[in-house]
């Protein structure tokens, strides 16, 4: 298909732009329960009238999984809809982990007595699938089934589980599916949190780190570096880039105890 031929002026735009105007420079929809760390990230996470990519990146082992689906705390006690796209772990581990950030009362109430937490199923990775696929499930995953909040974990596993395009390299493929998502996000107006993994090559830093294609850190529009701290149970989060929010020039430190995001303080 062409690119179309309609007319599109930018007054048009003006009625969306009012609405986004009541929360623009702050990212207050969704809270991390620590008012230091919502302050971090200019409110918090996600727009009530737009759209949020969150990417999470960090080393093997570091906690960035768990981190993510503490993030994911406010939308499911807010009666958000949320979709598990986890592509590596067994659903009853990703139970276990998600109980122990909820806590047993909050768990029955919100995820046992309710619909409201969707998850892949795991025989669908052993079929034959690609990048469109996966981009054609997150739209019916937000549309069809009114998802509010999707959480992947982890691009990598994505991307190397999908078949190969024809004709295309694998950072192209990359690319072109980020590309996608980002137009997705942007129609849509939700809400989607991505796990990566890191390149371990010496003097590499930063955003330059994350594996893949360098529209990975492009289409994001929260980035946060996931690294070790010195302190017993803590990790220092640094947001590398905020599209919506300042960006801070320091880290963050907060607790991992037993699962569950805390103040470090």
């Amino acid at each position: 298909m062409g690119l179309s031929k309609q007319i599109v002026y930018l007054r048009d735009f003006a009625q969306e732009a009012t609405k986004l105007q009541k929360t623009w420079g702050r990212t207050g929809l969704y809270t991390t329960f620590d008012k230091g760390f919502d302050e971090y990230l200019g409110g918090g996470y996600g727009r009530e009238n737009g759209y949020e990519i969150v990417l999470l990146y960090g080393d093997t082992g570091i906690g960035k999984s768990t981190i993510g689906l503490n993030f994911l705390k406010s939308p499911i006690l807010s009666g958000k809809k949320v979709g598990l796209l986890v592509l590596e772990d067994a659903g009853e581990d990703v139970f276990l982990r998600m109980r122990d950030i909820l806590g047993e009362y909050d768990m029955q109430k919100y995820v046992m007595e309710t619909d409201n937490i969707h998850f892949m199923p795991q025989e669908d990775l052993v079929k034959s699938w690609n990048l469109n696929d996966l981009l054609t499930l997150i739209e019916g995953w937000f549309t069809d089934r009114d998802l509010d909040v999707i959480f992947l974990d982890h691009l990598q596993f994505a991307f190397e589980g999908a078949e190969s395009i024809k004709g295309e390299s694998e950072y192209v493929a990359q690319r072109i599916f980020m590309q996608k998502l980002n137009q997705l996000m942007k129609r849509i107006k939700k809400t989607i949190i991505l796990i990566s993994h890191i390149n371990k090559a010496p003097n590499i830093k930063g955003m330059g780190r994350i594996v893949g294609s360098g529209a990975i850190a492009q289409a994001g529009t929260k980035v946060i570096e996931v690294a070790e701290d010195s302190m017993d149970f803590c990790v220092q989060l640094y947001m590398r880039k905020s599209r919506f929010t300042a960006k801070k020039s320091h880290h963050f430190v907060m607790k991992l105890r037993d699962g569950r995001l805390e103040s470090a303080a």
